[in-house]
This record gives C-alpha cells, sequence and structure tokens, in this order.
C-alpha cells in the first residue's frame, strides 16, 4: 500500500503539472491574438484612432504630405506605431503608397503622437495630381503585462 501512495501523489502532480502547461499555452495564445495588428477599420472596438488628418502638397515640392495624431485607446502601451496610406486614383486604382511611424513611435495609455507621411510625386503612378482619395490604417504591438 505504501508503493502506491507515491505513485499516486506522483499522477495528481503530473496531471496539475499538464493541467497549469495547457493554460499557460492557452494563454499566450490569447496574448497572441490581442498583439495583432490593429487596423482602424475594424468591426469591434478600435485601440489606435487616427484623428485630425491633412493633407496636402508643400508649396514647390513634389511631395504628397499627410499628416495627423493617432490616439490610444487602449489600457496598455502600444510600440511602433506606423500610419500606412493608400493612394487612389479616380477610378479607385492604387497610384502610391507610404507609411510612417508616429513620434513618439511608442504611444502610452489616453495619450496620442503625431504621424507624418511623405510620398514623392516620382513614386505616385501618374504623378500627384492622379490622387483622388485616400485611406489610412494603423498599426501597433500592444505591449500587455503579463505579470505585475
Amino acid at each position: 500500500m505504501s508503493l502506491l501512495q507515491p505513485q499516486a501523489m506522483m499522477m495528481t502532480t503530473l496531471i496539475m503539472l499538464l493541467f497549469i502547461i495547457s493554460s499557460i499555452t492557452m494563454n499566450t495564445e490569447a496574448l497572441a491574438q490581442k498583439q495583432s495588428p490593429v487596423n482602424q477599420s475594424h468591426s469591434g472596438t478600435i485601440d489606435l484612432e487616427i484623428r485630425g488628418v491633412s493633407a496636402f502638397v508643400p508649396e514647390g515640392r513634389n511631395i504628397y504630405s499627410i499628416t495627423g495624431e493617432v490616439f490610444n485607446n487602449n489600457t496598455f502601451p502600444f510600440n511602433s506605431v506606423q500610419v500606412s496610406a493608400t493612394l487612389y486614383d479616380k477610378n479607385d486604382q492604387v497610384v502610391g503608397v507610404g507609411s510612417g511611424f508616429t513620434s513618439p513611435s511608442g504611444i502610452q495609455p489616453g495619450l496620442k503622437a503625431p504621424f507624418k507621411i511623405d510620398i514623392f510625386g516620382t513614386e505616385i503612378m501618374g504623378g500627384i495630381d492622379a490622387i483622388n482619395n485616400s485611406t489610412l490604417q494603423v498599426t501597433g504591438d500592444l505591449q500587455v503585462q503579463l505579470f505585475q
């Protein structure tokens, strides 16, 4: 009988360890999903919001500039926050793309950071005059704290 007790304790310990490992694995997978890029057009909760967008061509320059701010609506900070622009012509064909990081590239909860995207006219099919509209997308790495 005494030999069975240590074996039973070892089996119980193994089962507990398997349970703990599977819980950690599930939490890591959930965390990885939370860290996926955040798209401004996401249908759920918007964590990073683009605000105050202005698009212009600086006088005498062959550059299309887009400026604005990104606001962090989350309770955790984001790092490497980047805004990407896609430029379209009057036929909704892509004529150019560009991107830029916020400054600073990390945004704390409840704060905002400016961004600027400069796209040279030579990189735009048909030049700056071909631009009819544009879309913006924001991405960032969500920094979730596992332990406090």
